[in-house]
């Protein structure tokens, strides 16, 4: 068996983890608030929201999982003609391609729309660096999408890893008992992250490799 062979498959988050769609979801969020009667988000805001998991960020700006899911799905759609202002986290390109020089089977799972991603990441020449795209993840299914792409691309949970710049990433791989990274340059900096027990939590992407490599070595 070839060493390409025994890599585990990484799968990716993509908004917050891969694009950085931080600042143009808080910016489309802003601009729709008042049609859910909501405040927009200060800066300070966005600083304290960080720090908490989703259960707690729903609390504090006091709507409902149902609204959410609405409000998710506006932003989404209006990200769609947004996309050429949405820039790739520095060093993030050069890590994927590294660990697909290095035999690394990768795929995304995200909530975007499977149009937006590859547009993405065709602009930033990755489109050959992963198998799969699974798009249009509930904001809160992603567990059970986990196990659908677990059982389609024929692969047990232990030689998994899930990458996600979120608290309910990492608990939703947790459900699907994969191991994780936790990355936090996206929507939930390390305060919030370390709460959720995740295998690695990094900082800068080209961490990425060296904690592939670990996992891949165990």
């Amino acid at each position: 068996m070839s060493e390409a062979v025994k890599r585990p498959l990484l799968i990716f988050d993509f908004d917050g983890t891969i694009a950085n769609t931080i600042d143009t979801g808080i910016g489309i969020f802003n601009e729709i608030s008042s049609d859910y009667g909501l405040e927009p988000f200060t800066s300070e805001d966005v600083v304290e929201l960080r720090k908490l998991n989703i259960r707690a960020v729903l609390s504090r700006i006091g709507i409902s999982k149902i609204t959410a899911i609405k409000i998710a799905t506006r932003i989404r759609k209006e990200i769609h003609d947004r996309m050429d202002e949405v820039d790739i986290f520095p060093g993030t390109a050069e890590a994927v391609s590294s660990l697909h020089e290095e035999g690394f089977r990768m795929g995304i799972l995200s909530s975007n729309s499977k149009d937006n991603i590859k547009e993405f990441i065709s602009r930033f020449d990755l489109s050959h660096c992963f198998e799969f795209i699974e798009a249009g993840v509930s904001l809160f299914g992603k567990s059970k999408r986990i196990n659908q792409v677990l059982k389609k691309q024929k692969v047990a949970c232990t030689d998994v890893l899930y990458i996600g710049d979120e608290t309910r990433d990492m608990e939703a791989a947790r459900k699907s008992e994969v191991s994780t990274v936790a990355v936090c340059w996206g929507a939930n900096e390390k305060e919030a992250m370390v709460t959720e027990g995740p295998d690695f939590c990094i900082e800068n992407p080209g961490e990425l490799i060296s904690c592939a490599k670990e996992f891949a070595s165990r």
